[in-house]
């Protein structure tokens, strides 16, 4: 099996997704999966110029020429993608969507109904055929998620791959404050990998103790008045 994880997030293994990120992968690779990371903010990736060459002119490539190329490559040979991204205004980073809106060129300019009688495009190429969503978030409450989990099923349809779940974790201006609060989510992500590495997917008990929040709103409003405590001090200090 092959796991592609993509990185999406600004600080790529310095923030809060690429520190939940490392005991996923060590469950994956200690059960004898083949991994790749791809951080997403070191790669030269431009956005989608909707020039449409990659269905009329050259089916399947797309005309810019950038870092895209070796994401191409991974998503052919890969088993499962894992998008992996802070909340930024309600969705995916700018950085992953620009990704995601990039793969188009996967897809023929030919229509068609899919299995749930919605149109779709048919594929020249097709995406890993299942997609794990794990996302973190600076608010505290799981409401912070619907737009993302939203935006994800349905890139999944357009795509026509298996999305296998949402991992998704608030709190993260907290989190940073106290990493320690993070212990009980580190051990469950370290069996999600392992779980996904025996099963093809993470189960839905698994799932459910995943997506509890670390912290509860009140515990995470007093451990974020130290943070505001801290901005306050650096603005002053800048005036």
């Amino acid at each position: 099996m092959k796991v592609l994880i993509l990185n999406g997030s600004a600080r790529g293994k310095k923030g809060v997704t690429g520190r939940v990120l490392r005991p996923f992968i060590d469950g994956l690779v200690e059960n004898g999966v083949q991994v790749k990371e791809m951080e997403v903010s070191n790669m030269n990736i431009s956005p989608c110029i909707s020039c449409f060459s990659c269905m009329h002119k050259t089916p399947g490539v797309c005309s810019i020429k950038d870092d895209m190329a070796g994401i191409y490559k991974e998503l052919k040979e890969s088993d499962i993608l894992v998008l992996a991204t802070p909340v930024y205004a309600d969705n995916m980073s700018s950085q992953l969507k620009a990704v995601i809106d990039r793969c188009i060129c996967s897809l023929e300019p030919y229509l068609r109904k899919d299995e749930y009688g919605r149109v779709r495009h048919s594929y020249v190429w097709r995406m890993p055929p299942k997609v794990l969503l794990i996302a973190v978030s600076g608010f505290p409450e799981m409401e912070t998620f619907g737009p993302i989990i939203a935006t994800f099923r349905a890139q999944g349809r357009n795509y026509g791959v298996e999305t296998i779940g949402e991992i998704c974790i608030p709190g993260s201006i907290a989190l940073q404050v106290e990493p320690e609060r993070l212990k009980n989510h580190i051990e469950l992500l370290h069996r999600a990998g392992e779980e996904l590495s025996r099963e093809g997917r993470i189960g839905n008990e698994l799932l459910g103790k995943l997506n509890v929040p670390p912290l509860s709103v009140e515990e995470y409003l007093s451990i974020s008045t130290r943070y505001e405590m801290w901005c306050r001090k650096r603005l002053k200090q800048k005036k």
